[in-house]
């Protein structure tokens, strides 16, 4: 196990602002190069030269060390794990055809824009097992039909971003392992004892943007109302006769028990286990490797797929998780290099504001800096690793601070974790180099800046309506099943108020995108 050097105590002492340095590096290092896993790499071997004191031979041998023991570490392999095997899931899914049968057989019921628009809503809330899987499939399989409807593609590209990175992070995904591992880790530099699978799940009506998200999609899905660079970008929509010579993929000889049984399965196995307190890591790799398995079996027993078939397609699935494989060991090399013990930069961080800042607005500040950090480096992932590990702890002295007996089940201690996590699911809205909102504008056929541009407003307003009618009311002791509604129904007000039907509006003196 590595310690500081003495040479690093020294240096620590002198200058102990450069315990921050790590997540820092990590984030203006991203800005610069627009590259996560580059930057986090950089970052951690920041992080042990300055633990090596500056010995750059040492550090090198240190960030290997680093490096090699994320991967050692069985929680963290329970991860891996668990992430390839659901890659592995949604690859024999999509090869078989059953999430294009599941799309296909509900597109028959699609014949209006009112319609078509809360379908790839309803689609978006199905595929919930992976973002990236529910913005590509759905994405590909309702841009003929939104060009037929003369949905424009901004307004596709919209629908499934705000849609897919929301339902991931509140549902059974490829987000949940390592969400509850950045909540373990939060634990575990604070000292405390609890169960991180628990509290994960408990912080699921705290994260308001994402389902605020969810929520207003389907309200201007359903009222047909946008405003805004949205509005414009409809209104352009109506006036153009859109010709798409795109065809969604054929899921001809399918079955859509293909894509419906294994995650089913997936589902009621976690469920099932959760009851019964099973360890929440070994829970989440026998729920992902038994529904992998039945995404195999399925179509062999149909003969929809060779065996040859079904191995191809199970090795393509893990190889798409592996980005999201190489930030979880970067984010997690990070992390270790600023433990207690190592840098403390939890500790310092605690030293600075612990006594300023008041507990109440924790949650707002955990939200607004998720989103800072979030739109900067145009990752949901590497911000959650970078503050939830930081904020748990701090969280945890300020409210210690105000004396009396804390609880992991604390309304504030609660809100400032799903604040975190809500928080970066806003900011990878709003960042034009978030690989999500990339892959929208890829997906949908639509101008990447036009994306962002029409998306902004709408990402502003719930972000704003979670602090005003959640965040802050909740810091000040308002329970979460009030601050939830108050939200939705601001937000969704909102949109009918500040909306416009596109047909209504007047077509000269909106200005038209390039």
């Amino acid at each position: 196990m590595l310690e500081p050097s003495n040479t690093t105590s020294s240096i620590l002492e002198t200058l102990p602002w450069l315990r921050l340095s790590p997540p820092v590096l990590a984030i203006v290092l991203a800005i610069a190069f627009k590259d996560v896993n580059l930057a986090l790499v950089l970052a951690t071997l920041g992080g042990c030269l300055l633990l090596c004191g500056l010995d750059v031979f040492q550090a090198v041998n240190t960030l290997c060390e680093v490096l090699v023991n994320q991967l050692a570490d069985a929680d963290h392999a329970s991860v891996i794990l668990f992430t390839v095997l659901l890659g592995a899931m949604i690859g024999l899914m999509n090869n078989s055809g059953g999430t294009n049968a599941v799309v296909d057989r509900m597109a028959r019921y699609a014949n209006t824009r009112q319609k078509g628009q809360l379908l790839t809503w309803l689609l978006g809330l199905i595929v919930f097992f992976d973002d990236y899987a529910n913005t590509m499939l759905i994405g590909g399989a309702m841009r003929p039909l939104s060009d037929r409807l003369k949905i424009s593609r901004a307004k596709l590209a919209f629908l499934i971003d705000a849609t897919a990175a929301p339902i991931a992070g509140l549902a059974l995904s490829s987000w949940t392992a390592f969400e509850i591992d950045q909540v373990t880790a939060g634990l575990s530099a604070a000292g405390i004892e609890g169960d991180a699978g628990s509290i994960f799940f408990a912080t699921i009506p705290f994260r308001l943007y994402p389902i605020l998200a969810i929520t207003t999609v389907a309200a201007i899905a359903y009222t047909g109302r946008d405003f805004g660079p949205m509005l414009r970008a409809e209104e352009e929509a109506q006036r153009t006769v859109m010709e798409s010579k795109e065809a969604a993929g054929s899921s001809a000889g399918s079955s859509v028990w293909f894509a419906i049984l294994p995650v089913t399965a997936l589902v009621l196995t976690v469920l099932v286990g959760y009851f019964n307190d099973i360890d929440a890591y070994r829970l989440l790799l026998l729920a992902s490797l038994g529904a992998a398995t039945l995404a195999a079996v399925l179509p062999l027993i149909a003969r929809r797929m060779s065996i040859k078939e079904c191995s191809e397609s199970w090795v393509s699935g893990i190889g798409s998780m592996m980005p999201a494989v190489i930030v979880l060991i970067l984010a997690w090399a990070v992390s270790d290099v600023c433990r207690p013990g190592r840098l403390d930069t939890a500790g310092y961080i605690i030293s600075l504001v612990g006594d300023v800042v008041r507990p109440e607005f924790l949650p707002c500040i955990s939200f607004l800096a998720a989103g800072a950090i979030a739109v900067s480096i145009g990752s949901s992932f590497t911000t959650m690793a970078l503050l939830v590990p930081m904020f748990i702890p701090l969280c945890w002295s300020v409210l210690a601070g105000q004396g009396g007996s804390v609880t992991v089940d604390h309304p504030i201690f609660l809100a400032t974790v799903g604040a975190i996590l809500a928080g970066a699911i806003f900011g990878d809205h709003c960042s034009p180099i978030s690989d999500t909102t990339v892959l929208s504008s890829a997906a949908a056929g639509c101008n990447h800046l036009q994306h962002v541009a029409t998306q902004l407003p709408y990402a502003i307003l719930m972000a704003a309506c979670s602090l005003l009618f959640g965040y802050l009311p909740i810091g000040f002791g308002v329970p979460w099943w009030i601050a939830l509604p108050l939200s939705s129904v601001a937000c969704i007000g909102a949109i009918v108020f500040l909306g416009r039907l596109p047909g209504n509006a007047a077509s000269s003196d909106q200005p038209e995108i390039n």
